[in-house]
């Protein structure tokens, strides 16, 4: 199993949306898919329709109080299972539980040690993570095998992705990948223009980008990944080769698109979007 951490010091980057659209992607393509919801407001798991599942769980579970299987669960789209977010936890509640749970929270090892019991179930774990810089954090680059970094091609955007290149190198000197692009793109502006032109000063960056398109932005109302909507959505082939360039860069030609491997099934129905037509 492959665990690929999407995560970004700033919010409001598209973290959420990168996170389900790549796991969509992954399952339609017939690979089972864990996504792990670590950000306690929970976007991805309202998608799943499974927020607040385990309120109050991941405690229990970092002192193995409970299994990692009674945190999973299975959701509506094919392939794709899902840890929902726990809207209270955070670095405090683990510095206040056991000595075991302590110790593996200060040598980084509390999400590795939960994921090594699941590793034969699943192909790809993908982490949505939330923003700034915690212990949680750390805990999550040690699980990693790709830290993936959407950045807006912005300033400010830019600017926090710069404050994080010290850690960064930490991370790929220990053989981590680390992996940045630009997401929400508006070619219009002159500005993103301009930074996509340039690319970036990191050897981390991707050339690929991913648009700022309606049907990315709609599928929190309709809760359908662009892979799964029943029209082509025009941001499929971006993502497709965002994806397929990230599996070179990693190495990992058993995960390339391939398109005669994509395998159909029908859109799961939404009733908020049912009712809105």
């Amino acid at each position: 199993m492959k665990t690929i951490a999407v995560y970004n010091i700033k919010g409001g980057v598209g973290k959420t949306t990168t996170s389900i659209n790549i796991a969509c992607l992954m399952a339609k393509m017939g690979f089972s898919v864990l996504i792990w919801d670590l950000d306690p407001q929970g976007g991805t798991s309202y998608f799943f329709n499974c927020e607040g599942a385990n309120n109050q769980r991941y405690k229990r579970l970092f002192e193995n109080d409970i299994s990692i299987y009674e945190v999973i669960q299975t959701c509506d789209t094919h392939h794709i299972d899902i840890i929902s977010n726990d809207a209270f936890f955070g670095d405090d509640v683990l510095s206040k539980g056991s000595l075991l749970s302590r110790l593996n929270f200060a040598n980084n090892a509390t999400i590795q040690a939960a994921l090594e019991k699941v590793e034969d179930d699943y192909d790809v774990c993908i982490i949505d993570c939330p923003p700034g810089k915690f212990s949680l954090h750390n805990n999550v680059f040690t699980a990693a095998h790709l830290l993936l970094i959407p950045n807006i091609p912005a300033p400010l955007s830019l600017y926090c992705f710069k404050v994080l290149q010290a850690d960064l190198k930490l991370f790929q000197q220990q053989g981590k990948n680390i992996l940045s692009f630009y997401n929400m793109v508006q070619i219009r502006k002159n500005l993103h223009r301009r930074y996509l032109e340039a690319q970036a000063d990191s050897i981390t960056k991707l050339n690929n980008y991913i648009p700022f398109y309606s049907d990315i932005e709609n599928i929190s109302f309709s809760k359908q990944s662009i892979f799964h909507q029943l029209k082509e959505a025009k941001s499929i082939q971006f993502y497709e080769d965002l994806w397929d360039e990230v599996c070179d860069k990693c190495n990992w030609p058993m995960f390339k698109t391939n398109k005669g491997r994509v395998v159909g099934f029908p859109a799961f129905t939404n009733s908020l979007a049912a009712s809105a037509e």
